[in-house]
């Protein structure tokens, strides 16, 4: 599971990132998007017990 749990740290990290740059930028729609998959991504982790740190504050 080490596998799966680094890969997943990794695309919500990236996902995070990618939703800062899209509100950084006014991007509505890239922000909603990504947002959403922030939100699968998250909800994957919880179904496998993948526990996270609280999402930052910006």
């Amino acid at each position: 599971m080490n596998e799966f749990k680094d890969s997943l740290l990794i695309r919500l990290k990236q996902a995070e990132e990618a939703v800062r740059r899209a509100v950084e930028q006014q991007d509505e729609y890239a922000a909603e998007v990504h947002g959403a998959d922030l939100a699968n991504l998250r909800r994957l982790a919880a179904e496998h017990g993948v526990v996270l740190d609280a999402p930052e504050e910006g």
